[in-house]
């Protein structure tokens, strides 16, 4: 057995674990069902379901990445197409997400975009989750290396500051210590560029006053993309991911395109040519598949539902919790095949083995992301609202001042 060469059906059985773990939990804990808004009073119902799959499939094409290092000892992409795309489509789909949603606010908002909301909301979303994360990882490292110093305490302050800006440098000299979480911050980048650029993209595309005025964004933008590219410089490739929701904001606002995604010959349009992305292409992050999984995304973000598909209670408590998925998955699986074993009596290069923690850390991730989501993440997003109420009334004291 092979997850990185044979059938798809254990992609299957780790997503049909998830559904059921994510409905159990609705069904036995029904304060949980309170979350969950009902498909008709979302305006974009089908794309919170469309993130429950994304990131479990990230959870999935890094389990296939794990069990090719196992027996190869090399961290590498998967050679199945469908175990290499599952991954990377899915995280093409999240960047469309992105610049879909918060394109589309400003084409609404324009003018009247709340700027300081926005930033604050950027960060209250991204860090009362990854900075819990971010101490697991600290702890693991000097637990495992009996507490000692192997650099200097300076360079290691160093190196955390730079984990805080979604680096991921080794610390304390641990060996490739972003394995812990699956490097999965370098998505997060990329992120933070689309959040930093976004007013100067709208001054440029939306806001219009003069030539000046958009020679001095479009040169602020070439800045942020050098300063953001903290790791490495930002690839082009990867930013035409955001292109694509930008170009759905446009599709979803087109009357004749609108009602046409909708229809069942839509559907099934969009659910061929993923497919078809998934299984044909070695690539998500290149102009052709980008362009189709474009269309697939328009087509969700109209309002198709492939076929009830993305309204499922399951499905839609997975997409609440799909950040927590995303963000935590890779601790969780570093922890469960690679430490794991040096306790227990485990061979995780036996098949049935690694099936067997995988099927577990599929239910965990499942639980743990929803007790994170509720616990850390709801709070820090009320925490965030309140940080903006309080600085509007500071700055209107200071106004009457």
């Amino acid at each position: 057995m092979s997850l990185a060469n044979d059938s798809v059906l254990w992609a299957l059985m780790a997503y049909a674990l998830a559904i059921a773990t994510s409905g159990l939990l609705l069904r036995y804990f029904p304060a949980l069902q309170r979350l969950l808004s009902h498909p008709g009073q979302s305006r974009y119902a089908s794309v919170d379901g469309l993130r429950g799959y994304l990131a479990f499939g990230v959870f999935v094409h890094h389990m296939a990445i794990i069990w090719v290092f196992l027996h190869t000892g090399v961290f590498d992409v998967p050679k199945s197409k469908f175990y290499a795309q599952i991954g990377l489509a899915s995280v093409a789909l999240f960047f469309m997400i992105t610049g879909f949603l918060f394109w589309g606010r400003l084409m609404e908002k324009r003018r009247d975009f709340d700027w300081l909301a926005f930033a604050v909301s950027r960060v209250f979303r991204l860090y009362p989750l990854y900075l819990p994360l971010l101490v697991l990882v600290i702890f693991s490292v000097f637990y495992i290396q009996d507490w000692t110093f192997k650099d200097a305490p300076l360079q290691v302050a160093g190196q955390i500051m730079s984990w805080l800006i979604f680096d991921r440098p080794d610390i304390n000299q641990y060996p490739q210590t972003g394995i812990m979480i699956s490097n999965v911050t370098w998505t997060l980048n990329y992120e933070v560029f689309f959040y930093m650029s976004l007013p100067l993209f709208g001054m440029v595309f939306l806001y219009r006053r003069n030539w000046r005025q958009t020679v001095l964004c479009l040169l602020g933008i070439y800045a942020l993309y050098q300063l953001v590219g903290w790791e490495h410089s930002l690839k082009k490739h990867f930013l035409m991911s955001f292109l694509g929701g930008v170009a759905a904001a446009y599709w979803v606002r087109q009357p004749r395109l609108a009602a046409w995604s909708k229809t069942p010959l839509a559907g099934g349009i969009a659910l061929i040519v993923l497919l078809l992305v998934i299984t044909q292409f070695q690539k998500s992050f290149a102009f052709l598949p980008l362009v189709l999984l474009t269309l697939v995304f328009s087509i969700i973000a109209s309002g198709h539902t492939l076929f009830g598909a993305l309204t499922l209670r399951s499905i839609r408590w997975m997409g609440e919790i799909s950040y927590s998925t995303y963000l935590l998955h890779g601790f969780l699986i570093w922890l469960m095949i690679q430490r794991t074993p040096l306790i227990l009596p485990f061979d995780t290069t036996e098949p049935l083995t690694f099936v067997m923690l995988g099927a577990l850390c599929c239910c965990l991730l499942i639980i743990v992301s929803s007790l994170t989501f509720l616990y850390i993440e709801k709070p820090g997003m009320n925490a965030g609202k309140k940080v903006v109420d309080w600085l509007r009334q500071r700055a209107q004291v200071r106004a009457k001042a």
